[in-house]
Formats: structure tokens, sequence, C-alpha cells
């Protein structure tokens, strides 16, 4: 089990070259189970390297219980169980790369 921080959606988090943000939270249903499924935004816009962008989905784990409780900047906290199986991490993937066939995709 692991401490699931939910971030403020819509809000962009700077980083030394670009930045990112978290657009939506999603429950994908997956033989019984939930997976919380946080698809964001990344974009590169102060490099030297050129400007771009991406879709990803961080995807934390099977969901054991659902913003149960708050930490000590006033962020919602999940429970969830992370997920390892290599197999189920590959038919996960297929799954979303239905509806986001360009996302990255990270566990």
């Amino acid at each position: 089990m692991k401490r699931y921080t939910h971030e403020e959606l819509h809000s962009e988090i700077k980083t030394i070259s670009g930045g990112y943000s978290y657009l939506k939270e999603e429950l994908l249903s997956y033989k019984g189970r939930d997976i919380l499924c946080v698809v964001g935004e990344g974009h590169v816009d102060n490099s030297c390297c050129g400007v771009g962008g991406c879709i990803f989905i961080d995807i934390p784990g099977y969901l054991l219980s659902w913003k149960h409780g708050k930490d000590e900047s006033g962020l919602d906290v999940s429970e969830v169980e992370p997920i390892v199986d290599p197999e189920e991490k590959s038919e996960i993937a297929r799954i979303l790369e239905s509806s986001y066939p360009l996302a990255q995709i990270r566990f």
C-alpha cells in the first residue's frame, strides 16, 4: 500500500525547461478493481533544444481508498496499491492507448 497525494488540477508546475499540469483524474475498471489514472500535459518552451509537448498518464496504482484524508499542505490523499506485474502493465497500457493514442504512460 502507498499514499498518493492528489495534485491540484490545471495548476502549472514549472520546470527548468517548461512545465506540466494535471488535467483530470480517471478511474479505469480492470478485472473488478479500479485503477487511478492521472492525465496530464507537459510542455517544453524554455529550452535551447526547441519546443514541444506531450500528453502523459500517471498510474499510481489500484485504488484502495479514495481521498480519505489530507496531507500537511491540505491536498487530498488516497491509498493505492502499485501495479508491478509486467503483463498487467502491458494490458492496461493497451487499454489506455485506445483513448489516448499518443500519450506517454507511466506506472
